[in-house]
């Protein structure tokens, strides 16, 4: 059922959306048969509303932007109707691909105006644990590294020294690779890939009831800005949930067995090798299809123990897309150690999702970690003897 309070914006803006929803844990589809009814929602009942905030993404860092999302949308839609129907448009959604910035002129104005709603009325409570908070509760050992900043065209921070410029993590990485480490560019890509090429079997299984074939644009195609071909794949309507590693708790366990019994590292990298190809498909769907990311999740592999990858597949595969954002920069290695390394800007912080890895990291993955944190170096004026 819906709350009878937003029958009347339902039914304008939204038809085709009320006779069924989508259950967020699993994604199946369940039909509405209570129609509208008053006092359902949380502010109808007089009770403080669910907290739903969306990840910080570019473009949507802030937290009013996060956590009203939804009530952006609904005000920023009833706006630009009024705005639309004002210039004689009948069609709304025409009207919001011919006239895009005067969607986001309004869109912004909404956002300003819930801010200040929030500042004075609060609907929802921000509880985000904070960077030093997350730090603290983990242990994490932090790596205080000074550098002289440099200004650039596009803004990002770098780091000057020899006369060179360097991002931070290039900076990070050379500090490291002075103390005899080798270093290898991570971030999360690598990871996608990492798990489409071992996960394809699990994944794709035509043995799972729930698996359909589902078609998709070219991602190469999509890159090259060309129309592209379809791309067909088996896909669960769960995959990525974390209603999906419950429902196929055995199958999973199976899998990752299979793969733990591989103890020999170079027979582990040829699973890997013989399931580059037949992975393609679902790497595609991932965002994890070029040559380059799968070169680095084979050296992610080649680094690190069987154990410690055979972690990071089950971490993934139990709630694929609230955990495939937020990994560490860096892999630093030499060839009795390694440990994961986030890199940050004398003024960076952690995202939300960074601190969810952390999170992750302690409670299951288990993988070394470290915080780069690089300061602004601060040359001191020498005295001078009169």
């Amino acid at each position: 059922m819906m709350c009878a309070c937003e029958e009347e914006f339902a039914r304008r803006f939204f038809p085709h959306q009320l006779k069924s929803g989508r259950e967020p844990n699993t994604r199946h589809r369940i039909p509405v048969t209570g129609g509208f009814q008053k006092n359902i929602c949380n502010t109808c009942r007089g009770i403080p509303e669910e907290v739903h905030p969306k990840a910080p993404l570019y473009g949507r860092t802030s937290k009013v932007v996060r956590y009203y999302w939804r009530e952006i949308h609904f005000e920023t839609t009833r706006r630009f109707a009024e705005w639309a129907g004002s210039k004689g448009f009948d069609d709304l959604l025409k009207a919001q691909v011919e006239y895009k910035e005067e969607y986001k002129r309004i869109e912004k104005t909404v956002i300003e105006d819930i801010k200040r709603q929030h500042e004075q009325h609060p609907k929802y409570v921000y509880l985000e644990e904070s960077q030093s908070e997350i730090l603290t509760r983990h242990q994490i050992e932090v790596v205080k590294l000074d550098g002289v900043y440099a200004k650039t065209e596009d803004g990002r921070a770098a780091i000057i020294e020899g006369g060179k410029l360097f991002s931070v993590e290039e900076y990070a990485a050379h500090h490291f690779e002075k103390t005899g480490h080798k270093v290898l560019f991570s971030e999360s890509v690598p990871f996608h890939a990492l798990f489409g090429v071992f996960m394809w079997p699990l994944i794709q299984d035509p043995e799972d009831s729930e698996v359909k074939t589902v078609g998709f644009g070219d991602r190469f195609d999509f890159e090259q800005g060309i129309e592209g071909k379809e791309v067909l794949a088996l896909l669960a309507g769960d995959f990525g949930t974390c209603g999906y590693p419950l429902r196929r708790s055995k199958a999973i366990d199976k899998h990752l067995a299979s793969l733990s019994d591989i103890e020999n590292k170079d027979e582990f990298l040829g699973t890997f090798d013989y399931w580059i190809e037949p992975s393609e498909n679902l790497r595609q769907y991932l965002w994890a299809h070029r040559k380059e990311d799968v070169a680095k999740a084979r050296k992610i592999v080649s680094i690190l123990p069987v154990d410690a990858t055979i972690r990071i597949l089950r971490y993934l595969v139990g709630d694929y897309w609230g955990r495939y954002l937020g990994w560490p920069d860096l892999l630093v290695h030499d060839k009795n150690d390694f440990f994961f390394a986030e890199v940050k800007s004398s003024k960076d912080k952690l995202s939300e999702e960074q601190k969810q890895w952390i999170d992750g990291n302690a409670t299951v993955l288990h993988l070394p970690f470290k915080l780069v944190k690089i300061h602004k170096h601060v040359v001191k004026a020498q005295s001078r003897n009169k």
